[in-house]
């Protein structure tokens, strides 16, 4: 029986202002379903018998019917086992895949970041606003990315100068300084995934619904990243920050800790808690350390594992005068940081401008040092900028250092990362915290920490 459609208009679909949708009745196998159309009939354009009499109206659906039975016969045959409904969904996938499907890519990729972590987002904004410069307008359509499009925002990446922020002056200025590779495989990794949520999201293979046909990361492959560079240093250098004296305030000053001092602090912290990031240094709950024992979930791979990345670590007696002197007396969170800086991106700004005065105060006291015994510098070089990463990297170098020999396994539970070829093992293995205490017992063992217990007696 062949399937039959009709446009109608139904008494008991008059609207408020005197008007009748018009709809196609399609009939198929002894059933009808009824499909609203755009259009809407006034009395005028009707008989009384509510039959359409207006011309415009009988030729658009016209039009709409002869398209509907266009795509009914290229079911042939299968449209006798399909029912009234199944026939209508299969209209609609069909005007649906003939129709130009349009997606901002900009105003999405934000909409996707929204809803990320913070630090994930951040660079996710950041790849996008780089887009942003590259195109010269806030929409792209999605249609318009293809490889040759990728590779031309390749270049343009590694080619843009670096905008910086200069404070004595009302302007940000772009400077002629090369961007390293990692933003390359960075911001087009970015795209990559946004890509590939939007086809996920508005493509139904299934169904046949493919409005995103494009697929330009099948001829375009995102660049490797660059080889980090091994930002550890050696424990000379970490005594030397442990012995580092308190800054001089300037004369006046309310604050309660210099930046150099709060990264000097911080850093130490880091390092004496297997490595812990700022951002969990910045977050971590406020509780009551009744067993000496710190418990976090780290940030940046909660997401990524089923035990949300939980840590425990034990404060060992070197550091427990740094965790008393930064704790939370309001009880909010365990340490105070959140009260001075409003969020990660301030928190990390301070840690690293106070870096750079570590940084200036090494150099310094190792010049003098070298002036008064007249001796060429044979101590380990001077990295050129210490970072606040460089404490987790160093407590990892110096846990498998022959000094202390501590198994990979080890140092990489007490770092706290994502393995997916231990994900299977590790759901069947209790963890013994006391394992990772020792390591980082160990680890710190190898420090002299005598100054900063003499620089927190003073300071109380």
């Amino acid at each position: 029986m062949p399937t039959t459609f009709k446009a109608v208009v139904y008494a008991f679909n008059k609207r408020k202002d005197g008007t009748y949708n018009v709809k196609i009745r399609v009939t198929h196998r002894r059933q009808f379903l009824k499909v609203s159309t755009n259009m809407y009939a006034a009395l005028h354009q009707l008989t009384r018998a509510l039959k359409i009499k207006d011309q415009g109206i009988i030729d658009e659906t016209n039009r709409i019917i002869t398209n509907w039975r266009n795509i009914v016969g290229r079911l042939g045959s299968a449209a006798d086992v399909m029912t009234v409904r199944q026939v209508v969904d299969y209209i609609k996938t069909e005007e649906q895949n003939s129709m130009a499907f349009q997606l901002d890519f900009i105003a999405y990729g934000r909409k996707i970041a929204a809803t990320m972590r913070e630090g994930t987002a951040k660079g996710y904004f950041t790849a996008l606003n780089a887009l942003v410069r590259f195109i010269g307008t806030e929409t792209l359509d999605i249609g318009r990315i293809n490889a040759r499009f990728l590779e031309s925002f390749e270049q343009f990446i590694e080619t843009e100068p670096v905008l910086t922020h200069n404070k004595k002056r009302t302007v940000n200025q772009l400077h002629k300084s090369k961007k390293g590779g990692r933003a390359v495989s960075s911001y087009l990794a970015c795209i990559r995934h946004i890509h590939n949520r939007a086809k996920q999201e508005f493509n139904d293979e299934e169904s046949g619904v493919i409005r995103i046909p494009q697929s330009p990361f099948k001829k375009y492959r995102v660049k490797q990243p660059p080889k980090v560079k091994k930002r550890a240093i050696g424990t000379d250098l970490i005594q030397q920050i442990v012995d580092l004296d308190d800054e001089p305030r300037r004369v006046g000053s309310i604050s309660e800790f210099t930046r150099r001092d709060l990264a000097r602090d911080c850093f130490l912290l880091s390092f004496g808690l297997a490595g812990m990031n700022a951002a969990d240094l910045l977050s971590c709950p406020a509780q009551s350390l009744a067993e000496d024992v710190i418990v976090y979930n780290r940030q940046k791979t909660a997401s990524r594992r089923e035990d949300e990345a939980e840590m425990h670590i034990r404060i060992e007696p070197q550091i427990a005068p740094l965790v008393e002197k930064y704790r939370d007396p309001r009880g909010e969170r365990l340490f105070r940081f959140h009260r001075h800086y409003r969020d990660g991106n301030t928190f990390n700004c301070a840690l690293n401008q106070g870096l750079k005065r570590i940084d200036a105060a090494l150099r310094a006291a190792r010049e003098d040092e070298r002036l008064r015994q007249d001796t060429p510098d044979e101590e380990q070089p001077l990295p050129e900028h210490i970072t606040f990463y460089a404490a987790r990297h160093s407590w990892a170098t110096i846990a498998r250092s022959a000094a202390l020999n501590i198994d990979k396994y080890t140092v990489h539970e007490a770092l706290n990362h994502v393995d997916e070829d231990m994900k299977i093992t590790d759901r069947y293995i209790d963890r013994d915290w006391s394992v990772i205490w020792q390591a980082n017992a160990a680890v710190i063992g190898l420090l002299d920490w005598s100054a900063l217990q003499k620089r927190e007696e003073k300071r109380k």
